[in-house]
């Protein structure tokens, strides 16, 4: 009885550790639309935050868009911990291009700027689905006054996300 007793218990112990949540990681690189983004500030994972509690819908709060007429693609997302990160590119082409700039702000009026990033490389950009990785530092500014010789590093970034066209 006592041996039947211990295995019930050994089984209920790893059925409760199995049912534990997975730590927030980086989306994997996928090309589908997923709608996944995030990346690597100072070391710190940075993802979307979930926008269901803004109204119907489930799914993360991300959006893309492409305006033909200027031939221009944004990425705009609400980050958790109350964080805008959003880029711009110009002519986006499948592989190497440049971000014309980059906004990351947070919650406290400070925000990071980088202009001309030479670095992200788009796996997929067909007209509806837009994906590929990114990685930059950028310039510190704290309520509107660039603060010298401050900087953040952005790593790892990924995307993945249907496109809307304006």
């Amino acid at each position: 009885m006592k041996i039947k007793t211990l295995l019930i218990g050994l089984v209920g112990f790893f059925l409760l550790m199995s049912c534990e949540k997975e730590p927030p990681r980086l989306p994997d690189e996928t090309q589908e639309g997923l709608g996944t983004f995030g990346c690597l500030v100072n070391g710190e994972l940075v993802i979307p935050r979930w926008r269901s509690q803004w109204g119907p819908g489930n799914g993360l709060w991300i959006g893309a868009y492409y305006d033909p007429t200027t031939k221009q693609f944004s990425l705009v997302t609400l980050t958790q911990g109350e964080h805008w990160f959003e880029f711009y590119v110009s002519n986006p082409k499948i592989g190497q291009c440049v971000i014309d700039s980059v906004f990351f702000s947070s919650a406290t009026n400070h925000y990071y700027v980088a202009r001309s990033v030479p670095y992200i490389h788009l796996t997929r950009f067909d007209g509806k689905i837009a994906s590929g990785t990114f990685a930059f530092d950028a310039d510190y500014y704290e309520n509107g006054i660039l603060v010298p010789d401050k900087k953040i590093q952005v790593r790892k970034g990924r995307f993945d996300v249907h496109i809307n066209t304006y």
